[in-house]
């Protein structure tokens, strides 16, 4: 495919034939930047370092295939630097190549911005930020579906339930949110309430209804309530490592993101822009800066919160 002027311009200056991985909970996107070209490669199946199982092995084998001169894994799941050291250490051993491994946040930190300084918010199934100022990093949310992941799919999607539950008990809510609700579930909202309350952690249950949500923002005032809500929830991460690193230009990356409603109102409350490049380009230029002959302070590792996907 065809490099964007931007990426063309960092991309055709960096030598060799660099891999990068995307790894995430509903699939692993993998590139190959060679010549300043992207080439799309084969996806990968669903990876998560806390978990899935297997995922060494299929890394292994991702990178085998690609022959690179060096690889760049973004991974959701890894919690510390150690870990990240070793899984790549582990890798570099079994592929022949240099292998940098890190959290996936930080991927598309890199990719919002090709490696320059600024704020990424990812809002996928979780919710997350990360900044990089040039020299220090810092994080906002990623704390989970109990303690966080305000503005998500995951919340996204509860609040809609939350309001199809008002109407239906008539203090509240909306009918057209109701209907929107158990169209997508059952007619019963007790089937669901039963099947939320027995299987908690499963999150897609109400991640998958954020965008039957956010479809009828324009329509239904309870709807854009939350959609509104949701976008203040995002901008307020931005906000939030503005105030430790400056006023950095933000980019917002993730499923959530797609809905209109919510990118409308979050460009409106940060500035933001969409990201410069998808993370699994992200990955591999910062194989690019951790190889021997390139250093730089943008590799530091920078483990990403598990919540980041489903």
């Amino acid at each position: 495919m065809t490099s964007p002027p931007q990426l063309y311009a960092v991309a055709s200056v960096l030598p060799g034939r660099l891999l990068g991985v995307d790894a995430g909970g509903s699939g692993t996107r993998v590139v190959v930047l060679e010549g300043g070209r992207v080439t799309a490669r084969p996806d990968g199946p669903p990876m998560n370092a806390l978990l899935t199982t297997g995922w060494t092995g299929q890394l292994r084998d991702i990178i085998a295939a690609a022959g690179p001169t060096a690889a760049g894994v973004g991974l959701p799941g890894v919690r510390t630097t150690g870990q990240a050291r070793q899984l790549g250490q582990t890798l570099a051993r079994q592929a022949g190549c240099p292998v940098h491994v890190t959290g996936d946040a930080d991927t598309a930190r890199c990719s919002a911005f090709l490696g320059a300084p600024g704020i990424v918010v990812i809002a996928g199934t979780g919710s997350v930020a990360l900044g990089w100022d040039g020299e220090r990093f810092a994080y906002a949310g990623g704390h989970g579906f109990v303690l966080g992941d305000e503005g998500s799919a995951y919340w996204i999607g509860r609040e809609a339930v939350r309001a199809a539950l008002r109407f239906h008990e008539q203090v509240g809510g909306s009918e057209l949110i109701y209907r929107t609700v158990t169209q997508a579930t059952a007619p019963d909202l007790e089937v669901l309430i039963r099947e939320v309350n027995a299987h908690p952690a499963e999150r897609g249950r109400l991640a998958a209804l954020a965008p039957g949500l956010t479809a009828i923002a324009g329509h239904d005032p309870q709807a854009q309530r939350i959609v509104r809500c949701a976008a203040g929830h995002l901008a307020a991460l931005a906000e939030s490592i503005r105030r430790r690193l400056g006023p950095l230009p933000v980019a917002g990356a993730g499923g959530v993101f797609r809905a209109p409603a919510v990118w409308a109102r979050f460009a409106e409350l940060t500035g933001a822009a969409r990201p410069l490049a998808p993370p699994a380009v992200g990955a591999a230029l910062l194989a690019a800066t951790c190889t021997p002959d390139r250093p730089s302070a943008s590799c530091s590792f920078h483990a990403s919160p598990a919540s980041l996907t489903g």
